[in-house]
Protein backbone atom coordinates (compact mmCIF):
# COMPACT_ATOMS: atom_id res chain seq x y z
CA UNK A 1 0.00 0.00 0.00
CA UNK A 2 1.78 3.09 -0.94
CA UNK A 3 1.19 6.60 1.38
CA UNK A 4 1.91 10.15 -0.15
CA UNK A 5 4.25 11.71 2.03
CA UNK A 6 2.76 14.82 3.29
CA UNK A 7 4.64 18.15 2.74
CA UNK A 8 7.29 19.85 4.42
CA UNK A 9 5.88 22.33 7.01
CA UNK A 10 6.83 26.16 6.01
CA UNK A 11 8.65 26.34 9.60
CA UNK A 12 10.11 24.00 11.53
CA UNK A 13 8.97 24.08 15.12
CA UNK A 14 11.67 23.75 17.64
CA UNK A 15 11.10 23.33 21.42
CA UNK A 16 13.89 24.36 23.33
CA UNK A 17 14.78 22.71 26.51
CA UNK A 18 17.76 25.04 28.17
CA UNK A 19 18.38 25.88 31.49
CA UNK A 20 21.34 28.48 31.02
CA UNK A 21 19.95 31.86 29.88
CA UNK A 22 23.41 32.00 27.94
CA UNK A 23 22.85 29.06 26.11
CA UNK A 24 19.28 30.19 25.76
CA UNK A 25 19.99 33.57 24.37
CA UNK A 26 22.60 31.62 21.97
CA UNK A 27 19.84 29.21 20.40
CA UNK A 28 17.28 32.05 19.71
CA UNK A 29 20.00 34.18 18.48
CA UNK A 30 20.63 30.90 16.17
CA UNK A 31 17.15 30.72 14.71
CA UNK A 32 16.37 34.03 14.50
CA UNK A 33 18.88 34.54 11.46
CA UNK A 34 16.60 34.00 8.11
CA UNK A 35 19.90 32.41 6.23
CA UNK A 36 20.16 29.63 9.04
CA UNK A 37 16.17 28.22 7.80
CA UNK A 38 12.27 28.76 8.65
CA UNK A 39 12.64 28.35 12.84
CA UNK A 40 9.87 28.79 15.09
CA UNK A 41 11.61 28.55 18.53
CA UNK A 42 10.08 28.17 21.79
CA UNK A 43 12.46 28.35 25.37
CA UNK A 44 11.55 26.72 28.30
CA UNK A 45 14.00 25.76 31.44
CA UNK A 46 12.68 23.09 32.91
CA UNK A 47 11.75 19.30 31.70
CA UNK A 48 7.76 19.90 33.87
CA UNK A 49 7.89 22.90 31.75
CA UNK A 50 8.34 20.73 28.37
CA UNK A 51 5.72 18.02 29.35
CA UNK A 52 3.08 20.64 29.73
CA UNK A 53 3.82 22.35 26.42
CA UNK A 54 3.93 18.61 24.75
CA UNK A 55 0.76 18.19 26.12
CA UNK A 56 -0.97 20.62 24.08
CA UNK A 57 1.16 21.99 21.15
CA UNK A 58 3.48 20.02 18.00
CA UNK A 59 6.84 20.08 17.81
CA UNK A 60 8.95 19.03 15.01
CA UNK A 61 12.17 18.53 17.26
CA UNK A 62 13.03 18.48 20.78
CA UNK A 63 16.40 20.50 21.52
CA UNK A 64 17.46 19.20 24.89
CA UNK A 65 20.24 20.21 27.98
CA UNK A 66 21.37 17.05 29.42
CA UNK A 67 21.76 19.10 33.03
CA UNK A 68 18.53 20.31 33.88
CA UNK A 69 16.95 21.32 37.66
CA UNK A 70 14.73 18.43 37.30
CA UNK A 71 16.45 16.09 35.62
CA UNK A 72 19.95 14.71 34.83
CA UNK A 73 21.97 13.15 31.84
CA UNK A 74 20.56 10.19 29.80
CA UNK A 75 17.25 10.82 32.54
CA UNK A 76 16.20 13.33 30.17
CA UNK A 77 16.29 11.83 27.47
CA UNK A 78 14.38 8.47 29.10
CA UNK A 79 11.89 11.34 29.81
CA UNK A 80 11.25 13.26 27.14
CA UNK A 81 10.75 9.59 24.63
CA UNK A 82 8.10 8.98 27.25
CA UNK A 83 5.89 11.34 27.13
CA UNK A 84 6.86 12.04 23.38
CA UNK A 85 7.85 9.50 21.53
CA UNK A 86 7.26 10.13 18.18
CA UNK A 87 9.37 13.63 18.74
CA UNK A 88 13.18 13.20 17.36
CA UNK A 89 15.37 14.65 20.02
CA UNK A 90 18.86 16.27 19.55
CA UNK A 91 21.10 16.42 22.67
CA UNK A 92 22.69 19.42 23.86
CA UNK A 93 25.88 19.40 26.21
CA UNK A 94 28.54 21.33 27.49
CA UNK A 95 31.51 19.38 27.19
CA UNK A 96 32.18 16.21 23.76
CA UNK A 97 32.37 13.49 25.56
CA UNK A 98 31.92 10.25 22.79
CA UNK A 99 30.75 7.68 25.75
CA UNK A 100 27.90 9.70 26.56
CA UNK A 101 27.14 10.27 22.98
CA UNK A 102 26.67 7.10 22.21
CA UNK A 103 24.66 6.41 25.22
CA UNK A 104 22.24 9.27 24.53
CA UNK A 105 21.50 7.59 21.19
CA UNK A 106 21.02 4.49 22.07
CA UNK A 107 18.33 5.61 24.53
CA UNK A 108 16.69 7.20 21.50
CA UNK A 109 17.95 10.64 20.66
CA UNK A 110 18.76 11.31 16.86
CA UNK A 111 22.13 13.61 17.27
CA UNK A 112 24.22 15.06 20.09
CA UNK A 113 25.64 18.30 19.83
CA UNK A 114 28.15 20.39 22.01
CA UNK A 115 26.92 24.23 22.75
CA UNK A 116 28.97 26.77 21.45
CA UNK A 117 30.46 24.41 18.95
CA UNK A 118 27.54 24.21 15.82
CA UNK A 119 27.01 27.31 13.63
CA UNK A 120 23.79 28.27 12.49
CA UNK A 121 23.69 26.24 8.77
CA UNK A 122 24.97 22.61 10.87
CA UNK A 123 22.55 22.90 13.72
CA UNK A 124 19.54 23.31 10.81
CA UNK A 125 21.48 20.21 8.53
CA UNK A 126 21.14 18.70 12.13
CA UNK A 127 17.80 18.91 12.69
CA UNK A 128 16.60 18.47 9.46
CA UNK A 129 19.08 15.00 9.37
CA UNK A 130 17.18 14.16 13.16
CA UNK A 131 13.65 14.67 11.47
CA UNK A 132 14.51 12.53 8.58
CA UNK A 133 16.27 9.32 10.62
CA UNK A 134 13.17 9.36 12.82
CA UNK A 135 10.60 9.20 9.65
CA UNK A 136 12.58 6.58 8.79
CA UNK A 137 12.94 4.30 11.50
CA UNK A 138 9.13 5.02 12.32
CA UNK A 139 8.58 3.78 8.68
CA UNK A 140 11.04 0.66 9.30
CA UNK A 141 9.35 -0.22 12.95
CA UNK A 142 5.66 0.18 11.14
CA UNK A 143 6.84 -1.94 8.14
CA UNK A 144 7.92 -4.64 10.71
CA UNK A 145 4.75 -4.56 12.34
CA UNK A 146 2.09 -3.88 9.72
CA UNK A 147 1.29 -6.30 6.83
CA UNK A 148 2.08 -4.73 3.44
CA UNK A 149 -1.56 -5.47 1.42
CA UNK A 150 -3.81 -4.32 4.08
CA UNK A 151 -1.95 -2.56 6.37
CA UNK A 152 -2.98 -4.18 9.04
CA UNK A 153 -1.09 -5.13 12.32
CA UNK A 154 1.00 -8.07 11.38
CA UNK A 155 1.17 -11.78 13.59
CA UNK A 156 4.22 -9.94 15.44
CA UNK A 157 2.06 -7.05 16.27
CA UNK A 158 -0.89 -8.99 17.04
CA UNK A 159 0.94 -11.14 19.70
CA UNK A 160 2.76 -8.10 21.25
CA UNK A 161 -0.90 -6.78 21.81
CA UNK A 162 -2.16 -10.10 22.37
CA UNK A 163 0.01 -10.34 25.77
CA UNK A 164 -0.51 -6.62 26.40
CA UNK A 165 -4.44 -7.48 26.66
CA UNK A 166 -3.92 -10.43 29.37
CA UNK A 167 -1.81 -8.57 31.62
CA UNK A 168 -4.29 -6.22 31.67
CA UNK A 169 -6.87 -8.28 32.50
CA UNK A 170 -5.05 -9.94 35.25
CA UNK A 171 -4.82 -6.11 36.32
CA UNK A 172 -8.66 -5.80 36.18
CA UNK A 173 -10.02 -8.00 37.96
CA UNK A 174 -13.80 -7.41 38.99
CA UNK A 175 -15.57 -7.53 42.67
CA UNK A 176 -15.48 -11.48 42.45
CA UNK A 177 -11.55 -11.51 42.13
CA UNK A 178 -12.66 -12.85 38.76
CA UNK A 179 -10.57 -11.52 35.72
CA UNK A 180 -11.84 -9.74 33.00
CA UNK A 181 -12.14 -12.04 29.84
CA UNK A 182 -10.46 -11.55 26.16
CA UNK A 183 -11.58 -12.75 23.15
CA UNK A 184 -9.57 -13.92 20.25
CA UNK A 185 -11.30 -14.35 17.09
CA UNK A 186 -10.06 -16.12 14.35
CA UNK A 187 -11.71 -15.51 11.02
CA UNK A 188 -11.46 -16.72 7.39
CA UNK A 189 -13.21 -16.05 4.21
CA UNK A 190 -15.30 -18.90 2.83
CA UNK A 191 -13.92 -20.07 -0.87
CA UNK A 192 -11.41 -17.54 -1.04
CA UNK A 193 -9.10 -19.77 -3.32
CA UNK A 194 -12.36 -19.90 -5.84
CA UNK A 195 -11.43 -15.91 -6.11
CA UNK A 196 -7.98 -16.31 -7.19
CA UNK A 197 -8.55 -18.87 -9.22
CA UNK A 198 -11.05 -17.37 -11.50
CA UNK A 199 -10.11 -14.03 -11.19
CA UNK A 200 -6.25 -13.78 -10.38
CA UNK A 201 -4.28 -12.85 -7.82
CA UNK A 202 -4.74 -9.28 -8.15
CA UNK A 203 -8.44 -9.37 -7.66
CA UNK A 204 -7.97 -11.43 -4.57
CA UNK A 205 -5.77 -9.05 -2.85
CA UNK A 206 -8.05 -6.47 -3.94
CA UNK A 207 -10.85 -8.06 -2.16
CA UNK A 208 -8.64 -8.77 0.44
CA UNK A 209 -8.15 -5.08 1.26
CA UNK A 210 -11.42 -4.13 0.57
CA UNK A 211 -12.28 -6.94 3.80
CA UNK A 212 -9.85 -5.45 5.79
CA UNK A 213 -11.18 -1.87 5.19
CA UNK A 214 -15.15 -3.23 6.27
CA UNK A 215 -13.67 -5.55 9.12
CA UNK A 216 -11.70 -2.55 10.40
CA UNK A 217 -15.22 -0.45 10.70
CA UNK A 218 -17.32 -3.09 11.90
CA UNK A 219 -14.86 -2.99 15.24
CA UNK A 220 -14.31 -0.66 18.21
CA UNK A 221 -11.44 1.50 18.20
CA UNK A 222 -9.98 -0.38 21.37
CA UNK A 223 -10.20 -3.92 19.79
CA UNK A 224 -7.34 -4.72 17.52
CA UNK A 225 -7.28 -6.50 14.07
CA UNK A 226 -4.92 -7.95 12.08
CA UNK A 227 -3.90 -10.05 9.05
CA UNK A 228 -2.28 -13.26 9.79
CA UNK A 229 -1.42 -14.12 6.22
CA UNK A 230 -3.77 -15.59 3.04
CA UNK A 231 -7.20 -15.06 4.47
CA UNK A 232 -7.01 -15.11 8.00
CA UNK A 233 -7.75 -12.18 10.14
CA UNK A 234 -7.32 -12.56 14.07
CA UNK A 235 -9.28 -10.09 16.56
CA UNK A 236 -8.46 -8.62 20.25
CA UNK A 237 -11.62 -7.66 22.16
CA UNK A 238 -11.10 -7.05 25.39
CA UNK A 239 -12.61 -6.18 28.96
CA UNK A 240 -15.81 -8.25 27.85
CA UNK A 241 -18.44 -9.27 31.27
CA UNK A 242 -19.47 -12.18 29.31
CA UNK A 243 -19.18 -15.08 26.42
CA UNK A 244 -22.75 -13.27 25.18
CA UNK A 245 -20.37 -10.00 24.31
CA UNK A 246 -18.36 -11.72 22.35
CA UNK A 247 -21.08 -13.35 20.05
CA UNK A 248 -22.57 -9.87 19.83
CA UNK A 249 -19.30 -8.63 18.65
CA UNK A 250 -18.58 -11.11 16.09
CA UNK A 251 -22.38 -10.79 15.01
CA UNK A 252 -21.37 -7.29 13.60
CA UNK A 253 -18.49 -8.84 12.61
CA UNK A 254 -20.34 -11.20 9.73
CA UNK A 255 -22.44 -8.40 9.58
CA UNK A 256 -20.10 -6.86 7.54
CA UNK A 257 -20.12 -9.09 4.94
CA UNK A 258 -23.72 -8.85 4.16
CA UNK A 259 -23.52 -6.52 0.98
CA UNK A 260 -21.41 -7.87 -1.80
CA UNK A 261 -17.97 -6.30 -2.62
CA UNK A 262 -17.56 -4.48 -5.81
CA UNK A 263 -13.85 -4.90 -7.54
CA UNK A 264 -14.32 -3.09 -10.99
CA UNK A 265 -16.56 -4.75 -13.09
CA UNK A 266 -16.92 -7.50 -10.69
CA UNK A 267 -19.99 -7.64 -7.64
CA UNK A 268 -18.47 -10.85 -5.48
CA UNK A 269 -20.78 -12.51 -2.70
CA UNK A 270 -18.43 -13.19 0.06
CA UNK A 271 -18.91 -14.85 3.21
CA UNK A 272 -16.77 -15.99 6.41
CA UNK A 273 -16.29 -18.43 9.38
CA UNK A 274 -15.20 -17.09 12.82
CA UNK A 275 -13.97 -19.66 15.66
CA UNK A 276 -13.59 -17.59 18.88
CA UNK A 277 -11.72 -18.41 21.93
CA UNK A 278 -11.86 -17.06 25.34
CA UNK A 279 -9.32 -15.79 28.16
CA UNK A 280 -8.78 -17.19 30.78
CA UNK A 281 -11.67 -19.62 30.42
CA UNK A 282 -10.05 -21.40 27.25
CA UNK A 283 -6.33 -20.92 27.33
CA UNK A 284 -4.36 -18.99 29.48
CA UNK A 285 -2.21 -17.71 26.36
CA UNK A 286 -1.40 -16.58 23.12
CA UNK A 287 -0.13 -19.60 21.35
CA UNK A 288 -3.03 -21.45 22.96
CA UNK A 289 -5.76 -19.19 22.38
CA UNK A 290 -4.92 -18.76 18.71
CA UNK A 291 -5.39 -23.11 18.40
CA UNK A 292 -8.33 -23.02 20.25
CA UNK A 293 -10.12 -20.47 17.77
CA UNK A 294 -8.78 -22.17 15.06
CA UNK A 295 -10.18 -25.59 15.58
CA UNK A 296 -13.53 -23.81 16.61
CA UNK A 297 -12.93 -21.38 13.15
CA UNK A 298 -12.71 -25.24 11.54
CA UNK A 299 -15.90 -26.54 13.10
CA UNK A 300 -17.65 -23.13 11.84
CA UNK A 301 -16.55 -23.76 8.25
CA UNK A 302 -18.67 -27.08 7.89
CA UNK A 303 -21.23 -24.79 7.82
CA UNK A 304 -19.90 -21.38 6.18
CA UNK A 305 -20.93 -17.98 7.21
CA UNK A 306 -21.53 -18.94 10.71
CA UNK A 307 -19.41 -18.47 14.30
CA UNK A 308 -18.44 -21.16 16.68
CA UNK A 309 -16.86 -20.87 19.79
CA UNK A 310 -14.15 -23.38 20.94
CA UNK A 311 -15.53 -26.36 23.40
CA UNK A 312 -12.80 -28.68 24.56
CA UNK A 313 -15.59 -31.03 24.98
CA UNK A 314 -15.99 -31.19 21.41
CA UNK A 315 -12.17 -31.49 20.11
CA UNK A 316 -11.38 -34.21 18.05
CA UNK A 317 -14.93 -34.90 17.32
Amino acid sequence: MIKLEPKPPEYQHILLVEDNPADARLMVALFSDPEVGKFKLQHVDRIGAAVSLLQGNKYDVILLDLSLPDGNSLETVRRMITVAPQIPIIVLTGLMDDALALAAVQAGAQDFLVKGQVEGKAMARSIHYAIERKNLLERMQHQATHDALTDLPNRRLFDDRMGQAILRAKRNRNNQGNESQVAVMLLDLDNFKSVNDTLGHSQGDLLLQAVARRLQASIRKSDTLARMGGDEFTFIFENLSDVENAGMLAGKVLAAFLEPFKLGEHTLVITASIGISIYPDDALDTESLLKNADIAMYRAKHKHNTIRFFDESKEGI
